[in-house]
């Protein structure tokens, strides 16, 4: 079942309505605009969440994540016991 859908008025600069054309065919413009729009309002929402949990983890609580050198290494850490874990099953396996 499709969702409803609702039609919207939407003015686009002359040089982006070409370039709209040009390279998106015509029977795919809208589907190409909502997805750009779906795109682009889930990075509003994230940058959003973000903003709403700074100071959430906070250095005393968290070392790991005190400063970009200690948020890279505990990274660089997760991903080693990943691929030692990986590692590991592959010789169970066998």
């Amino acid at each position: 079942m499709t969702e409803k859908t609702r039609l919207k008025a939407i003015r686009f600069p002359e040089s982006l309505a070409r370039d709209l054309s040009k390279h998106v065919r015509r029977g795919k413009q809208s589907d190409f605009i909502i997805r750009a729009t779906e795109e682009a309002l889930l990075r509003l929402k994230q940058a959003k969440a973000l903003k709403e949990c700074r100071g959430v983890f906070t250095p005393d609580e968290y070392p790991e994540f005190r400063d970009r050198e200690s948020i890279k290494a505990w990274v660089r850490n997760l991903r080693q016991e990943a691929e030692e874990r990986l590692a590991r099953w592959s010789r169970d396996e066998k």
